[in-house]
Formats: structure tokens, C-alpha cells, sequence
């Protein structure tokens, strides 16, 4: 059993990485393309970027408190980190979000159907 996590932790660490670096170019790629003044510029539209980065990381932080490992971050990725704030505080976004306690039951109850190794 010691051995089974092990390997799943380590599995883990280079999952953790490969999204951290896959962060990266993505935050490279979309500073390239915006010229750093972002996607969302205008405080008011919302473009289809936008909605698919907001639905991918605006709830990173009920992830990282349920499975423990930080999904975004000011120091790796600033551009990227300043931008899914501003998404988040959008009045639009604000008011179709879910509400934070059932998205926290929902991400605890994936949490728990995962398999323990990856050998099952």
C-alpha cells in the first residue's frame, strides 16, 4: 500500500507540474496575443476566452482548499492570476456563479470518487 502512494503522490507532483507549465504557456500565449492588456479590458463585455478561462480556473480557490494543491498562483503565473480575478468580479459572472457551498459539496464528493491507485 505504501508503495501504491507513493507512486500516486509522485504521479501527482508531475500532474501538478505539467498544469503549472501548461499555465504558463497559456498566460505566454494570451500576453502575446492581448499585447498584456488582457483579454478582458473594457470592464464591462465578457469574451468567449474569457467564459471558458473564468469556468476553467474561477473556482480555483475552493479547489485548492478541497484537494490541497494550489491551482493558480500571483508569483508563477500574474498575468493569468490578475485576469481570473477580474473575470470573477464581474457582475455577470457574480450573479451566475453557483453558490460556493454547493460547488464545494460537489468537488468533495469528486474528490472522494476517485480511485485511491491508479493500478484499480
Amino acid at each position: 500500500m505504501d508503495q501504491v502512494m507513493a507512486t500516486d503522490g509522485e504521479a501527482q507532483v508531475e500532474e501538478a507540474k505539467e498544469f503549472i507549465e501548461k499555465q504558463r504557456v497559456f498566460e505566454a500565449g494570451t500576453k502575446e496575443l492581448f499585447k498584456e492588456d488582457g483579454p478582458y479590458t473594457n470592464g464591462q463585455n465578457l469574451g468567449l476566452l474569457d467564459i471558458l478561462t473564468g469556468a476553467t480556473l474561477g473556482f480555483y480557490h475552493i479547489q485548492e482548499e478541497i484537494f490541497g494543491a494550489k491551482f493558480l498562483d500571483p508569483q508563477t503565473t500574474p498575468f493569468l492570476f490578475s485576469w481570473v480575478t477580474a473575470i470573477n468580479e464581474h457582475p455577470l459572472i457574480k450573479e451566475l456563479s453557483p453558490p460556493l457551498d454547493k460547488l464545494v459539496v460537489l468537488l468533495q464528493l469528486f474528490k472522494q470518487s476517485r480511485p485511491i491507485s491508479s493500478s484499480d
